[in-house]
């Protein structure tokens, strides 16, 4: 079964259902697709020691610039990232470059399964 992972710190949300969605830079559609079921796991990205919190279904998948980011697109969203300047910096940190607007981003949702781990 295929990972979404996401930095330990969003453990909270994740465990009350509040995110339930996450933005990735770059074109991630071939590795997400809807309806796909994908283990969510935590972890820190240099270390091999993920841990499964929860099992989700990807609901949507999309694929566009930060500047063409709508409100709607935020919605699950951590509250680092509820608008498009902070998405910048946040991006940035992350990936450790500089992402601007004109960049190009992946949007995915998920809906929790019933049945998770």
């Amino acid at each position: 079964m295929s990972t979404l992972n996401l930095y330990p710190y969003y453990e909270k949300l994740v465990r009350e259902k509040k995110k339930y969605a996450t933005i990735r830079l770059g074109d991630q559609r071939s590795k997400y697709r809807i309806g796909q079921r994908v283990n969510l796991t935590l972890g820190w990205e240099n270390n091999n020691e993920k841990r499964l919190i929860d099992r989700v279904e990807i609901t949507s998948v999309h694929f566009k610039r930060i500047k063409n980011i709508v409100k709607s697109d935020l919605k699950g969203e951590s509250p680092d990232c509820l608008n498009k300047c902070a998405i910048q910096y946040v991006l940035s940190a992350i990936y450790r470059k500089i992402v601007s607007e004109e960049d190009y981003v992946t949007i995915i949702k998920w809906k929790y399964l019933k049945n998770g781990i």
